[in-house]
Formats: structure tokens, sequence, C-alpha cells
């Protein structure tokens, strides 16, 4: 597991507030950042449709009003304070122009904040690309990708 947690914690620290990760292997994915959270002082949180924010490492305490994709962007955008949010299959944020918004408003904003986005897959807008490392990983091949041109 050693050896997946150096590229993490390089990407994270690459100066990127918005990190998108697809991968087919979603659930390992947010446990190599639980891993890595167990060896940080950097606080990390796991965000998930429908479940409130929380900790890792502190999951029976969920962040209140941060179930809602508006009240989790609202909360994250307003927070004083350093932190990596994962946000776990929360894809549809980046279909709505107001969420795209909130993203480029915490990506330039004052307090640092890393966002990192972790599902099968992930359509990013223009918009955002500018404030975005963006990493695949361990993706299914698909009929698409075999298709020689």
């Amino acid at each position: 597991m050693e050896e997946y947690l150096n590229p993490i914690e390089k990407m994270l620290d690459s100066g990127y507030r918005i990190i998108t990760m697809e991968s087919y292997e979603v659930d390992h994915v947010c446990d190599l950042f639980l891993e890595l959270s167990r060896h940080s002082k950097k606080p990390f949180y796991l965000a998930q449709p429908e479940q409130p924010l929380f900790r890792l490492g502190a999951s029976h305490i969920s962040i209140p009003k941060t179930k809602l994709p508006e009240d989790l962007m609202e909360h994250i955008e307003s927070s004083q304070h350093f932190g990596i949010y994962i946000l776990r299959n929360y894809t549809e944020i980046l279909e709505d122009e107001d969420m795209v918004e909130d993203l480029i408003n915490i990506a330039m904003g004052d307090t640092h904040k890393i966002l990192v986005m972790v599902a099968e897959h992930i359509k990013l807008p223009t918009a955002l690309k500018r404030y975005t490392v963006e990493s695949k990983h361990q993706r299914k091949e698909t009929e698409q990708d075999n298709l020689v041109h």
C-alpha cells in the first residue's frame, strides 16, 4: 500500500486545489486516503451523496447540514480552516453551473483547501480544467477503449 501513498501525497502537495481521480476501485482509493490520514497531521474529510460529511478516522461524528450537495459546498467554501475534502461519487455537482462556480471559488479562495473527487467516471467542465489535476487509475477497459482508429 505504501507505493500508492507517495503519488497521492505528491498530488496533494502539487499546489492544485482540485484533484480528480478516476478509478473503478473507488473503495480502494478511499481506503488509501484513510490510510494516509492516519499518518498525517492534515485533516481529511469524506463526503458521499446523501450522507453527511465526516472527518476520516472519526466517522461516528458527522458534520451537520452537509448531506445535500448545496449544503456541503457551502460548508467547504465558508470554512476558514485547511482541509482535504474527498468527494466520493459526487460527480453530479459538475453538471450544475452554481456548483462549478463554488468549486472555482474554493480553488481561488484565501483559505487553502483541497477537493479530491473520486469516481469511476468524471466529466470535468472546461471552466475547472485550469484549477484541476486529473488522475486516472486502473480503469476498466471498455469497448470504446479497445477500438482501433
